[in-house]
């Protein structure tokens, strides 16, 4: 058989402030807008995570979703969940937590950490009604790729 894709949706909710330290406020409000006012804001956040792998011939599963809801609560959903992520992304405000920057800590994250012959596909994350990020890994040319 070959491979297929399975994708689980987490939710999560987290607060930042994008600002740039190094900045002068006037800059932080023209690039960041009201998300660099002091004090942050926070996002209800859903997080797809989609795997690729070839069903166990005895299973029929590319991966036990038991496995990957514990793999992601422990190094995603546990340790982001109602945090800060300028304190948790340890960017240090370079670049600022932005769900561009967030998305991609969280790919290194996973990755790693899903059994072969799986493998980590695509994450996506809705962070408003109007803001949808993809992420395929670093070195993708394309979303989905």
């Amino acid at each position: 058989m070959s491979a297929v894709y399975l994708g689980r949706l987490y939710r999560f909710n987290a607060g930042h402030r994008l600002f740039r330290p190094d900045q002068p406020p006037e800059w932080n409000l023209e690039v960041f807008g009201k998300c660099s006012y002091e004090g942050g804001h926070g996002h209800n956040y859903d997080l797809e995570v989609i795997i690729r792998g070839e069903p166990d011939p005895l299973t029929g599963r590319a991966i036990s979703l038991e496995k990957l809801d514990s793999i992601v609560m422990e190094h995603v959903i546990e340790p982001i969940d109602h945090r800060n992520l300028n304190e948790v992304l340890e960017t240090g405000n370079t670049p600022p937590p932005t769900t561009e920057v967030l998305i991609a800590s969280i790919w290194d994250r996973l990755e790693k950490k899903i059994p072969p012959p799986a493998s980590l596909h695509l994450l996506r994350i809705l962070e408003t009604e109007k803001n949808l990020f993809e992420y395929s890994g670093p070195g993708a040319t394309s979303p989905g790729a």
